[in-house]
């Protein structure tokens, strides 16, 4: 969905990484492919899944937390408008 919403930002005139932010969720391959790269939030899905289904399959309400790692790339840039460093610079 983010990397649509960047086509539609493009399409109306407005840069990703520039004049927005833009980030995904799930850090999907394709990610890092589009241009500017998206910055995303990534989570572990299997141990997500199976950290669900536990829960689903106990008597315990348990800790449904799960860990994720917000992953920078050019989509989202840094206080003052300048774009992360590129991972290939």
């Amino acid at each position: 969905m983010a990397i649509g919403a960047m086509t539609a930002f493009r399409d109306a005139g407005v840069i990703p990484g520039v004049d927005l932010a833009v980030a995904g969720f799930d850090d999907v391959g394709s990610a890092v492919d589009v241009v500017p790269a998206l910055t995303t939030v990534a989570v572990p899905l299997r141990e997500a899944g199976l950290s669900a289904m536990r829960l689903a399959l106990s008597d315990d309400d348990g800790d449904a937390r799960m860990p994720a790692e917000v992953v920078l790339r050019e989509s989202t840039p840094e206080k003052g408008g300048a774009a992360p460093p590129s991972p290939t610079a």
